[in-house]
């Protein structure tokens, strides 16, 4: 598999404005961005539009693209919650201001019995980007709900995952990587101050690898969630995630 771009989840480094952010990662080589757009991030859906599509034209300017945005909406808002649907379109607006192409949704609640039921016929609305979830909470990884999930984006096309390695590798179970991996639009190198190779991580990220080099389309970042979250860390660690990754691609080519 040939080199490809990485990019950088915007959690990574803390207290950094739009502007600061993107004239840090061009001069870091960081080729693109995951920005955080929830209210306990940038807040995307309660931003004045000008000010999107300055960002928008800052990016362009440094050869930065903002490829997508995270909420802080959970996945069973979908069910439960019809009212988030106005929240989730101002979001996925916010994300095509910005020039990226999916919003994120996390899985962060237990799936119930109840839940998991109604999930395969859960709504999810018309948008102008893709839809991400990220199964947070590690009941989305066991027993019926890996299906459930799976049902559902079946029959929503542009419904995909975000997998992150820390939660998938939690499972320690490569059946549920194998079952989720395939429907995986994004892939975040988690790391939480114990790097790449502790609990299997590096198994998911070079299981993703081998989908990569079977032609599946995954957008690769890193996630830094450890301390302390400052750009010099930050860059450290991401130039660790990046060597650890294009090794294991590496693994990946017959």
């Amino acid at each position: 598999m040939s080199a490809m771009p990485v990019g950088l989840y915007s959690i990574s480094v803390r207290d950094v404005g739009v502007d600061d952010l993107l004239a840090w990662a061009a001069t870091a080589r960081i080729p693109f961005l995951h920005l955080r757009g929830g209210p306990r991030g940038y807040d995307i859906a309660r931003r004045d539009p000008a000010e999107l599509e300055r960002w928008r034209r800052a990016a362009e300017a440094v050869n930065v693209p903002i490829t997508g945005v995270t909420s802080d909406l959970d996945l069973a808002d979908l069910i439960n919650r019809p009212a988030a649907h106005g929240e989730l379109a101002r979001l996925a607006d916010g994300a095509v201001r910005l020039g990226a192409g999916w919003v994120r949704l996390l899985a962060r609640h237990e799936p119930t019995a109840v839940h998991l039921a109604a999930l395969p016929d859960a709504a999810v609305p018309p948008l102008p980007v893709d839809l991400l979830a990220e199964l947070h909470h590690p009941g989305w990884l066991r027993g019926d709900a890996p299906a459930a999930f799976t049902q559902l984006m079946c029959r929503n096309d542009r419904l995909r995952l975000l997998a992150d390695t820390a939660q998938l590798a939690a499972t320690h179970d490569t059946e549920v990587w194998e079952r989720l991996l395939p429907w995986a639009r994004v892939l975040h190198l988690s790391d939480d101050g114990a790097g790449h190779d502790q609990r299997g991580r590096a198994a998911v990220a070079l299981a993703a690898a081998s989908h990569i080099r079977g032609g599946q389309r995954i957008e690769v970042a890193v996630e830094w969630t450890g301390s302390p979250r400052t750009p010099a860390e930050c860059l450290a660690r991401y130039r660790s995630a990046l060597a650890r990754w294009r090794h294991l691609a590496q693994r990946s080519d017959p």
